[in-house]
């Protein structure tokens, strides 16, 4: 006994010695004692920073309730955020270091299409474990859904512009023209493209199709040649500072359709840069605060608690189920191995605040998709409500929406 005693003394002295020496790294053996998982996001471009730091409050939420409950694996959980910036070549780098660098075992988050294309590509060599929450352009599941390696979240275009095409076909009495706007990036190409396609094909008109630079600074001209088309519904494909922009200056020209229609204009700060100007616009979307669901009752609680005062946008409870879906499967795959990691994550059926969480084939060849349901919501009194499907409604849409000069009565 006493031999291996000093045994083991001698190695504890040549492992001090060792690290004294240099020869053993102490970021080495911190790093052992944790999990590294990595997350890129925008936090910085004016159009896409809001989404951006949504998601990170969620992913933050997660992570305090991960590790304050121990951790996963008999570790703590290191999550490193990268920001993209908005630029596919800032976004790739980020990418690139969390993965070569870092040596995180998941890459998480993701939000512009544009972007999550670049980093893929440049990306798939290395065959990573990638659970992605953002990107909803058809080229990215053309390119890279069928991947063993990559899951994805967020719903695709299709998902998105089939609910619109079923909503305007459903309203009465039914609009008959349509003018389309979309951001000049492969999201707003995309999505353009499956909603021109589905709505001429219900016999819908489209009086107005064109593309605008997203983060434009005026959008008064384009508002004004599609004023002159008289359109029944303006749908446009932005993002949350484009959204702002256009509605505001659409009320300067006193441009009057019967709907203004448009993509997740659920974002936090919609009702504070709209006010009254923002009521009775409506938008696809995939969750809101107000949905009759029990866990996410129960996640707003502590969402409320962590963020006082403030309304969440679904990038929230995204980026919370991004990482807690990741985890749990670092937990039952027992490992961080990257095989044993997908067959865990093939096999999920996760409780989110989002509704219940699978992944399954999607419709354009995608091994991995979660979500692959939209609602319709509208703004009625500073208040975003469900109006779309009968099924999750929670208010009856307000259509047609009256003239500025009637909302000024």
């Amino acid at each position: 006994m006493m031999k291996v005693k000093g045994l083991l003394f001698i190695l504890g002295l040549c492992v001090f010695g060792m690290l004294l020496a240099g020869f053993i790294s102490p970021q080495l053996t911190m790093a052992q004692d944790v999990i590294k998982i990595g997350a890129v996001l925008p936090l910085s471009k004016a159009a896409f920073s809001q989404a951006g730091e949504e998601q990170r409050r969620g992913l933050l939420m997660a992570l305090e309730e991960i590790n304050q409950s121990g951790g996963v694996l008999g570790k703590k959980v290191d999550l490193i955020i990268e920001d993209d910036t908005g630029e596919p070549s800032v976004g790739i780098a980020a990418a690139e270091k969390l993965l070569t660098r870092d040596k995180v075992v998941a890459l998480i988050g993701g939000y512009s299409s544009t972007i999550t294309f670049a980093q893929l590509n440049a990306i798939q060599r290395l065959e990573p474990f990638v659970a992605w929450a953002g990107a909803s352009s058809t080229k990215v599941e053309n390119e890279f859904g069928s991947k063993k390696w990559f899951f994805h979240y967020h719903p695709w275009d299709y998902h998105r512009q089939s609910t619109i095409r079923d909503f305007l076909y459903s309203l009465s009495p039914r609009p008959k023209t349509i003018a389309v706007a979309y951001e000049d990036g492969i999201y707003g190409k995309t999505s353009r493209d499956y909603v021109v396609k589905y709505l001429k094909e219900k016999g819908f008109e489209i009086v107005f199709d064109e593309r605008f630079k997203s983060g434009s600074s005026d959008f008064t001209p384009m508002l004004t040649k599609i004023k002159k088309t008289n359109p029944d519904i303006f749908y446009w494909v932005a993002y949350a500072g484009d959204t702002t922009l256009i509605m505001k200056q659409s009320k300067e020209l006193d441009f009057n359709p019967k709907l203004f229609l448009s993509v997740a204009i659920n974002f936090a700060q919609y009702k504070a840069s709209l006010g009254a100007t923002g009521d009775y616009v409506a938008g696809v979307d995939v969750w809101i605060p107000g949905m009759n669901l029990k866990e996410s009752e129960k996640w707003l609680e502590k969402f409320n608690k962590a963020y006082p005062g403030r309304v969440p946008e679904y990038w929230a409870p995204l980026g919370y189920t991004n990482l807690m879906t990741v985890v749990d499967a670092i937990k039952r795959a027992n490992s961080t191995d990257k095989d044993k990691l997908i067959a865990a994550m093939e096999k999920m059926d996760y409780a989110s605040p989002m509704g219940r969480m699978t992944f399954s084939k999607s419709e354009e060849g995608g091994l991995h998709q979660a979500i692959n349901e939209q609602i319709i919501t509208q703004w009625q009194g500073g208040v975003s409500h469900v109006v779309y499907p009968a099924n999750k409604m929670t208010k009856k849409l307000l259509y047609p929406t009256p003239s500025w000069k009637d909302r000024a009565k």
